[in-house]
């Protein structure tokens, strides 16, 4: 067993490790002024990423809030609903659903949610909008269950509480936060996560457009949907640069798993 998890963590240093490794000539060799730019021009020796990470930025702001409420009343439903034979058919169908690939996903929101967001508000349908609507709807059955089986163990202590004051929603919900801390942060980080690095959906939905999309209606590239998109083709310092963006990708996302530690330990 102490094999496995040594080799486990092994496997996980050398990912994490890898990209970083493979970026140091970039960092060394480009000023900060240079990639900390919003001009992403590889050909002319420009390697702006703040662009794209503005994109995954704003895909994040919208979409997490959002994949939050709904999963969250989502789960409320299911608990109330959880001595009713429906109530395991639906958990079911929500584990079937987050085992669909991304793609699945990205192909039904191009054949009917973006015709629906180009008729509804113009422009070419691909957009912040659209990727967001997407994306929730992948993420939204993850949240809910995480949600679902946090609140089961919470109704263990304060059931007894909420059914003889018949809370509201509202107050059912502030009695969780306060009673589960470690259960909120934890699903909220995991999802922050999940819209940061997903790829596929975005890249199938957002018009990869390099630019600040300043509506909801404009289109946009992510760092993920960057990097996937000029991997395949990239070479010396512009490869080193997609590197790059993955070591920021990186550091991003384990600033947000320090802070959470940080976050349980004083809870």
């Amino acid at each position: 067993m102490k094999l496995i998890i040594l080799l486990l963590v092994l496997i996980l240093i050398f990912l994490l490790a890898y990209p970083i490794i493979n970026s140091l000539e970039f960092f060394e060799s480009v000023p900060l002024s240079n990639w900390m730019s919003f001009d992403w021009l590889p050909g002319q020796g420009l390697y702006g990423m703040m662009t794209p990470l503005t994109g995954s930025f704003l895909l994040v702001l919208i979409t997490l809030p959002l994949s939050l409420f709904i999963g969250w009343m989502l789960s409320l439903q299911l608990v109330d609903n959880r001595r009713n034979w429906i109530n395991p058919v639906i958990v079911g169908i929500l584990e079937v659903w987050i085992s669909l690939p991304s793609v699945i996903i990205g192909v039904w929101a191009i054949i009917e949610l973006i015709p629906a967001v180009r008729r509804t508000f113009g422009g070419t349908g691909y957009s912040l909008l659209a990727t967001s609507i997407g994306l929730t709807i992948f993420i939204v059955p993850i949240c809910t269950l995480l949600f679902y089986r946090s609140y089961l163990s919470h109704l263990d202590q304060y059931q007894g509480i909420e059914n003889s004051f018949q809370m509201s929603a509202l107050s059912r919900s502030e009695l969780f936060i306060k009673s589960q801390p470690t259960a909120v942060i934890g699903t909220a980080n995991y999802i922050f996560c999940r819209i940061f690095g997903e790829t596929m959906v975005v890249l199938m939905l957002s018009g990869n457009s390099l630019q600040i999309p300043h509506t909801l209606f404009q289109s946009f590239r992510s760092l993920t949907a960057a990097i996937a998109l000029e991997m395949a083709y990239a070479a010396g310092m512009h490869e080193k640069a997609l590197f790059a963006m993955s070591s920021l990708a990186i550091v991003l996302i384990l600033t947000v798993l320090l802070v959470q530690y940080k976050r349980l330990i004083n809870v």
